[in-house]
């Protein structure tokens, strides 16, 4: 498995952690319940998975050994993936609580879930790979 591949990989397992996280935010609002330390513990390793594949990306970038069409793009919003999650509860943990901050942290992954599937279209120079998750997306 090359390094690409396995950046393929962090990108799939990323979306998908971040779209489990967010129906997880989203019920536990529905109950009116707070995110609790399971909510946050698994977050942090949401987190740890976009950093791995953010620094795995920068190798790739570094080293040359990339096709990317739109190679800015991607590295945007790759930014945007790794800051999202830290500067949201930074931010909205000051302002709010309780079933509040359990909707806004929501609201922030599903924001991510988007901006990670993104991050991949952009990176995608095959059509084909579009369709397959656009299929994926319907399901």
């Amino acid at each position: 498995m090359t390094i690409t591949q396995i950046h393929a990989s962090l990108a799939q397992s990323a979306t998908i952690f971040m779209a489990v996280l967010s129906v997880w935010a989203v019920l536990y609002a529905f109950q009116n319940k707070e995110l609790d330390s399971n909510w946050f513990g698994a977050a942090v390793i949401g987190e740890l998975l976009i950093v791995a594949q953010f620094v795995l990306g920068f190798y790739i970038y570094l080293s040359g050994d990339h096709n990317l069409p739109r190679p800015f793009l991607h590295i945007l919003y790759a930014v945007v993936t790794v800051i999202s999650l830290p500067a949201g509860y930074g931010y909205l943990s000051r302002l709010m609580e309780g079933r509040a901050l359990t909707i806004a942290l929501g609201t922030v992954t599903i924001f991510l879930t988007i901006v990670l599937n993104r991050t991949a279209v952009v990176a995608s120079w095959d059509y084909e790979y579009l369709i397959q998750m656009l299929r994926w997306m319907a399901v």
